[in-house]
């Protein structure tokens, strides 16, 4: 019986090139409170082998309070930066395609973020995916990344939290080339738990949240599969496989220092057995087990795994007292 406890995807790491405008965008316009700002230390540079040279600064921020699917805004300097998910069309595979956040409203959030200069996939769509009615929209904002905005209407889901931005990030979307062999990874290897799986696909010609064009809208599928690595349904994420229609590959790109969204962050209880537990079940490990700081969780043990399609996964437990 395992000894190590998954407590939950407590951050995701997005690599800005405006720090400024996108804390902004978070804080000012979204409501999230901000837990600190720090400075990148020398040993986590390190642990992702980057140069002496290049240094970081940090801003980590909530969505009222909550400790889970929290945002790590990071600037890097003095190296030079590619986007992960350059011009990204949503089939296209590597790295976190988006996040999803929850809104009070849906049709005055998308004209809001458009005068921000977000860009709407489409417009504001009703969708039923499996179990879950949803009015929602992606867009695409800053550092080429893409951010779903979510209103549940089926099953109902009262956002007591009175700000714009009411959650955290509840969910995140991984595309990937083999949906199989992605499943496989994250419940073999990583130990997650399949919480749902359906497809989408129009019957028609129309309109559609991807962005598709119409001819190719009731042509191609999206499969998925929502999983979770700790065991809940609070911030989980899911795998997608666009049947249909194929695009771009970044997963070569999905690294620090690199712009967008860089690598979900989770915390571990017993870091050290789920450590062994990975590489008894035939994980790869990208960055070996390694003390560092990380604030504000000060000194921790942290290691990396790299999915099939180029997701990076840090797993950390802090050492403090």
């Amino acid at each position: 019986m395992s000894t190590y406890n998954i407590i939950n995807i407590r951050e995701i790491l997005y690599s800005v090139g405006d720090m400024n405008k996108v804390s902004e965008f978070f804080e000012g316009y979204g409501g999230w409170n901000r837990v600190g700002r720090y400075e990148t230390s020398r040993h986590t540079m390190q642990f992702w082998n980057l140069p002496d040279s290049c240094t970081a600064e940090e801003i980590l921020i909530q969505s009222h309070h909550v400790p889970n699917g929290q945002i790590r805004l990071i600037k890097f300097n003095n190296i030079d930066q590619k986007h992960i998910r350059s011009s990204q069309q949503p089939w296209d595979t590597g790295g976190i395609m988006d996040i999803n956040l929850r809104v009070h409203e849906v049709e005055s959030s998308f004209d809001a973020l458009r005068e921000m200069g977000f860009h709407g996939l489409s417009d504001p769509l009703c969708q039923e995916m499996g179990q879950f009615k949803l009015y929602d929209c992606l867009m695409k904002g800053y550092d080429d990344t893409i951010i779903a905005f979510t209103h549940r209407l089926k099953p109902p889901m009262d956002l007591p939290a009175p700000i714009k931005l009411p959650t955290h990030v509840y969910k995140t979307t991984i595309t990937v080339k083999n949906l199989a062999e992605a499943k496989s990874f994250y419940t073999d290897i990583l130990g997650c738990d399949v919480l749902t799986e359906y497809s989408v696909k129009k019957d028609s010609p129309q309109e559609n949240m991807f962005g598709l064009p119409f001819n190719l809208a009731d042509k191609v599928s999206c499969n998925a599969v929502i999983l979770s690595i700790h065991g809940g349904k609070d911030t989980d994420f899911q795998i997608v496989e666009f049947d249909g229609v194929s695009g771009k590959d970044f997963s070569d790109r999905a690294m620090p220092p690199h712009r967008g969204f860089v690598l979900y962050r989770v915390e571990v209880e017993n870091i050290a057995e789920y450590y062994r537990e990975i590489q008894m079940k035939g994980g790869k490990i990208h960055n070996q087990m390694t003390e560092m700081q990380v604030e504000p969780y000060g000194n921790v043990q942290c290691f990396s795994v790299k999915s099939p399609n180029g997701v990076l996964w840090e797993f950390f437990e802090s050492k403090e007292a």
